[in-house]
């Protein structure tokens, strides 16, 4: 079972998310996850390489999967799999898209567990409940995302579990 073994707020400069992007219907499940698909298609077309071509422009060398403009109306959301960048790369690049993360304060929850899946479905509410716990309030957050981090994630610990840090922007509480 997925569980929280950190939480951590701080400042986010301005960043951009640069990737490839998909409209996600909600609510899925890891049946009907177009999620992997993506991420299947990023390593397969050599996107994190063609993102590192601009290393001068990184602002971290971590593949994220960043998830915003929720429309419950709808029932969708978008989800961009790439990089975080200093600057907004797809003007040169139009095999990207990008979008601008404006300076925010952000909770930061490590989320461990054994498999991708269980992390993925739980990590959300996981971090939520983590915040509000230490006074901080996620309630007008309009994006989140996982950072895939090496070695937490990608090298299994000796019990065989992961580590994904979930961003959330958050407000402290009055």
């Amino acid at each position: 079972m997925a569980k929280i073994v950190k939480t951590e707020v701080c400042q986010l400069p301005e960043v951009f998310i640069v990737g490839k992007k998909i409209t996600v219907k909600m609510p899925n499940s890891p049946e009907i996850n177009p999620i992997p698909n993506l991420w299947e298609t990023c390593f397969s077309d050599n996107t994190f390489d063609h993102l590192m071509d601009y290393r001068d422009a990184l602002f971290d060398d971590a593949y994220v999967g960043w998830m915003s403009d929720f429309s419950f109306e709808n029932g969708t959301f978008t989800y961009i799999c790439g990089m975080l960048m200093n600057s907004d790369i797809s003007v040169m690049d139009d095999r990207f898209v990008s979008r601008n993360i404006e300076p925010t304060t952000v909770a930061i929850g490590w989320v461990q567990g054994s498999t991708v899946p269980e992390i993925s479905f739980a990590a959300h509410s996981l971090v939520e409940k983590a915040v509000d716990e230490i006074g901080y309030s996620c309630e007008h957050a309009t994006w989140c995302m996982e950072v895939y981090n090496c070695p937490r994630f990608t090298q299994p610990d000796e019990n065989g579990e992961i580590i994904l840090d979930y961003y959330i922007p958050c407000i402290k509480r009055s």
